[in-house]
């Protein structure tokens, strides 16, 4: 079994938008991977097929239920499609949808982690999920730092039920919706992200 740690590199070297370099990962995790031959380019697809197995898996455990991402993420595709009037599901696989709202199109995304995390920022608003518990600190920095962006990423940990940006989308708003009707669970933004944006004065929280 690959640790959390191996996943995230190998997610970051073979995905095409981060343009993570070698030598500016974890360079035990990269000889991990090389030496289980997760990097030959000869075998690509078994790696990507790994990472996607791994990203859909992942066990969540609520009160009520026991899901893994790819079921949450295939019934929210298949709740878009089948009844929600206002929402088209433009594409879907097992890691990745797009939906459209009106003329507002959204993408959520299931990652193993998020290292350069800041180059999947696009024009689309897009939610990666994925489990932020080795990331948080420095995700919180960086969308603290980064208004751009927190304004078009959003970062959601389903097993914690906390999500971080303030990506404005329907389509999100769809899902916490659909995540409180059918699991009866709810979404709340990360304690460590909403008290830097306090202190920081970006929002304030009055009496009343």
């Amino acid at each position: 079994m690959r640790s959390r740690l191996q996943l995230a590199v190998l997610e970051a070297l073979l995905d095409p938008r981060t343009g993570t370099r070698v030598e500016a990962l974890p360079d035990e995790a990269v000889e991990e991977l090389r030496a289980q031959g997760l990097l030959d380019p000869a075998r690509r697809d078994d790696a990507r097929a790994l990472l996607a197995e791994a990203a859909t898996g992942r066990r969540i455990e609520w009160a009520a239920s026991t899901v893994t991402q790819g079921e949450v993420l295939a019934a929210f595709a298949d709740h878009c499609d089948r009844e929600l009037e206002d929402v088209v599901v433009e594409s879907f696989e097992p890691t990745e949808l797009v939906v459209r709202w009106r003329r507002e199109a959204s993408r959520f995304e299931l990652r193993n982690g998020f290292l350069g995390v800041e180059a999947l920022v696009s024009d689309t608003p897009t939610m990666l999920l994925g489990d932020t518990e080795d990331a948080e600190g420095s995700l919180v920095s960086l969308f603290l730092d980064r208004p751009d962006l927190r304004s078009r990423l959003a970062v959601c940990d389903l097993g914690r039920l906390e999500r971080l940006g303030t990506v404005r989308s329907s389509a999100f708003v769809y899902l916490e919706w659909f995540l409180r009707d059918t699991y009866g669970v709810k979404l709340l933004p990360a304690a460590a992200f909403t008290q830097g944006l306090i202190d920081r004065g970006i929002i304030s929280l009055g009496m009343g």
